[in-house]
C-alpha cells in the first residue's frame, strides 16, 4: 500500500471532492472491478451512467483542479493519517535479518527477546527455522527491531507534520512520502 492507492471521490462538474480518501473499492455502484480500470475510466464515470462523479488519485495532477470543504478537508487528514499509520504498520513489522536467521520484527517478537537476553544462549525459532543466540546477539537483534521501529515513527511524524500543512486537498499531491 502507497499513497498511489488512495482516490478521492468527486464531482466533476462542481470540481469539489466529495468523499474521503480511500483506495479503491473492488466494485463501486454499478462498477465491477473499478481497480482495473484505467486513470482515464475512472475521472468522468459518465460511460456508466453516473454523470459528473469521478474517482481521482491523490498523488495525480488532476487532484490540483479540485477543491473542499474545511470540514472535508479535515476528515481527509484524518483519513490519510489514518491510512499512513497503517502502512507504517506494515513496514515496522518486516522481517529483519541477523548472521543468516530472518525474525519478525514485531513488538511481541522484542518484547519475548528481551526476556531471553540475560540467558548465556537459546535456541529461538525464526521465519527460516531455528537458531541459536547468545546474549550479545540477542541485544544485537533487540536493537535491530528497535532501531527499525523508531525509524518508522520518525517517518510517520514527518508525513503527519507535512498533512497537517496541508491548508487544501491539491497540496496532498505534494507530500513526499518515502517509507
Amino acid at each position: 500500500m502507497n499513497l498511489n492507492d488512495f482516490y478521492v471521490l468527486v464531482d466533476t462538474e462542481t470540481n469539489q471532492v466529495i468523499d474521503k480518501i480511500q483506495e479503491l473499492p473492488e466494485n463501486w455502484k454499478n462498477i465491477c472491478g473499478l481497480k482495473g480500470l484505467s486513470e482515464q475510466e475512472l475521472k468522468n464515470l459518465k460511460w456508466a451512467g453516473h454523470h459528473n462523479i469521478g474517482w481521482i488519485n491523490i498523488k495525480s495532477e488532476d487532484i490540483k483542479n479540485f477543491q473542499c470543504s474545511q470540514d472535508n478537508l479535515t476528515l481527509n487528514k484524518n483519513e490519510l493519517k489514518y491510512l499512513i499509520s497503517k502502512i507504517r504498520k506494515e513496514k515496522q513489522s518486516e522481517p529483519i535479518k541477523y548472521k543468516s536467521s530472518i525474525i519478525k520484527s514485531d513488538i511481541k517478537t522484542r518484547f519475548y527477546l528481551e526476556l531471553l537476553k540475560n540467558k548465556e544462549e537459546v535456541n529461538f525459532k525464526c521465519l527460516n527455522g531455528y537458531f541459536s543466540f547468545s546474549s550479545f546477539d540477542i541485544i544485537q537483534i533487540c536493537d535491530m527491531i528497535d532501531t527499525q521501529i523508531q525509524k518508522y515513527f520518525n517517518m510517520e511524524k514527518e508525513i503527519y507534520e507535512q498533512i497537517d500543512n496541508c491548508t487544501s486537498i491539491s497540496n496532498f499531491f505534494n507530500i513526499n512520502y518515502d517509507f
